[in-house]
């Protein structure tokens, strides 16, 4: 029997696993109950490497249109797979973990797809360790501010100029051990050696070899996720590390690929809503 698939009245395409659609029709223009539409719709998001949850199951009901929309937009970068199965998983999985999104739903989902793509726990354990360096984000966007407001009334002595021995060691240890150095981390160091260093061995422990079980190319994807983040978009520590995910081997459509999954997490504005707005109707 052949079928067509309509969204909305108009046809639509969809990836060989995702033959998703509001209306089934035969060619004999038999149509599919509602029930059955959803029922095709839930399986082809579990076919797709989705966890049912009961999040899931009302934004299908409440609004099967915007469900299969959403499906096959998530469908591009999963079917594409510039990014092999597993590394798309640990990368969901730092965008909803990072701590300026900590959805817990998300976090469970692809903490068990990426273990189902073969991830280990030493891997999740470390993308998990990589997304929680973002804190430092607090420094490198409040020291420069600082300085600035220093400069201002002629306070900046000892902020500016060479680093002392010390100082210099430390951003040698930095490098050594991150492969990098940025700009940012020279105003931190002058000013704050001590909470420096201790930086560079929190930020420092995936990088150790007896505990680094990620390659350099997957932790700086990791870091442009948890950078681009919607809930983040902190926009220079996404360039320097698209710059060094391009320096191990990134190609374009890997990058592109790490944007395009983090750019899901839109879709928790509906997940969380539709809950709350459906617990409002209950309850009235």
């Amino acid at each position: 029997m052949m079928w067509t698939w309509s969204l909305n009245g108009s046809a639509t395409t969809f990836p060989a696993w995702g033959r998703l659609f509001i209306e089934c029709k035969s060619t004999q223009g038999a149509t599919m109950s509602t029930s059955s539409q959803h029922q095709q719709l839930k399986e082809q998001f579990i076919l797709s490497r989705g966890k049912w949850t009961p999040q899931m199951e009302n934004m299908l009901r409440s609004d099967p249109d915007y469900f299969a929309a959403y499906l096959k937009l998530r469908s591009v970068p999963l079917t594409n797979l510039a990014l092999p199965a597993k590394t798309q998983e640990l990368v969901l999985l730092a965008v909803v973990a990072q701590c300026t999104a900590l959805f817990k739903p998300g976090i469970e989902a692809h903490t068990a797809s990426a273990m189902e793509a073969g991830a280990s726990k030493e891997e999740i354990r470390e993308v998990l360790h990589l997304s929680s360096v973002l804190g430092i984000h607090a420094m490198s966007v409040g020291v420069p501010l600082l300085v600035e407001v220093l400069a201002e009334d002629s306070r900046t002595a000892g902020h500016t100029g060479e680093l002392d021995q010390r100082r210099q060691q430390l951003k040698d240890d930095f490098e050594s051990k991150r492969g990098y150095w940025s700009q940012n981390w020279d105003n931190i160091v002058r000013i704050d050696p001590d909470f420096f260093e201790a930086y560079t061995e929190y930020s420092s422990l995936p990088f150790r070899k007896d505990k680094s079980v990620l390659d350099a190319k997957t932790k700086e994807l990791i870091y442009c996720a948890i950078d681009c983040a919607t809930t983040h978009l902190y926009a220079p520590g996404l360039k320097l590390h698209i710059r060094n995910a391009v320096r191990y081997g990134a190609t374009p459509e890997e990058i592109m690929e790490v944007f395009e999954l983090a750019a899901l997490m839109g879709h928790h504005t509906v997940l969380v809503g539709g809950e709350v707005l459906e617990a409002q109707l209950n309850s009235s």
